[in-house]
């Protein structure tokens, strides 16, 4: 499937160039989803659509019953997120992105198979992508920068349109860090990401009822994002850390780029881990671009 085929080059020139939030409201190409808009009474929220070519099929006959809560241990926005989604080599998406305004950018049609939570099992069931929705939330995922009420409830709206689309039951609203195994791999989202206030919002809003107040949360006093920081433990290698911290063993080789002291890793030693994607943009520059290559599915 080529994006031009389905959509027409005008058509979609227009959609992807326009900066404005309220810009693409309908579903992206091959989602199949304008009757169950069309039935909701939980509003689409508007997105964005900027595609990325990492996703596939899912397995035939499987049904969408869960939606997956992500953060992108990156202080970047969705947009750039989303042009790290594109790219060859990261080989890694989601079907959303929420920014910390609220804005949402849409990467990977839901009907299709996002790669975005890797080897999984949820209540007992192993390969959690092919029947799940994966949403990113920009956070540097490191326990301090904080998830703006703006972001939260673009969440919060976004998660409960999903739910009533797809008749997702609530318990079955979950984080990364809950379905990666082995158990302990992933710690997606933060422990400061507000778990309880986000599934209780969803709740809220599929009753019809308003998001309870919640104060505007601050970053700590002095805080820095521009570096993470990780301890080594035990059998740690540059990609294995990569992949619990940046959730991409391809993006080892930036934690070594950041950390050119440490030539053999031993349990206990202090990295930086980057919180930007400039090294992985240095080394591959090139993106798909808008048109080329075809998205497969």
């Amino acid at each position: 499937m080529r994006l031009r085929t389905r959509l027409g080059l005008p058509v979609l020139l227009a959609l992807t160039a326009c900066g404005s939030p309220f810009a693409v409201r309908q579903a992206p190409p091959g989602s199949g989803l304008a009757a169950r808009v069309a039935a909701s009474d939980v509003p689409q929220p508007p997105s964005e659509w900027i595609p990325s070519p990492h996703f596939d099929s899912r397995p035939e006959g499987e049904r969408i019953d869960t939606v997956v809560w992500h953060h992108t241990s990156s202080r970047a926005d969705a947009r750039r997120i989303a042009q790290y989604f594109q790219n060859p080599a990261a080989k890694v998406s989601s079907h959303y992105i929420v920014d910390r305004t609220g804005y949402i950018v849409r990467c990977v049609p839901d009907d299709k198979r996002s790669w975005h939570a890797g080897k999984s099992t949820f209540h007992g069931k192993p390969n959690v992508n092919g029947f799940s929705i994966g949403i990113e939330i920009a956070n540097v995922g490191d326990n301090q920068d904080p998830y703006p009420n703006a972001q939260v409830e673009a969440i919060i709206h976004l998660t409960a349109w999903l739910c009533r689309t797809y008749d997702v039951p609530l318990e079955r609203i979950t984080r990364h860090r809950d379905v990666a195994i082995p158990a302990g791999r992933k710690n997606d989202t933060s422990d400061n990401y507000p778990l309880a206030y986000a599934t209780g919002g969803v709740r809220a809003v599929l009753a019809g009822e308003p998001l309870p107040p919640r104060p505007e949360p601050a970053s700590p006093p002095g805080y820095d994002p521009t570096w993470r920081f990780y301890t080594t433990q035990p059998g740690d290698t540059w990609d294995g850390i990569a992949d619990a911290v940046l959730d991409n063993p391809v993006r080892g080789f930036e934690i070594r780029e950041a950390n050119p002291h440490v030539k053999v890793l031993r349990p206990g030693q202090q990295l930086r881990i980057p919180t930007d994607f400039d090294a992985f943009f240095r080394r591959f520059p090139a993106g798909i671009g808008l048109f080329a290559p075809a998205l497969r599915g």
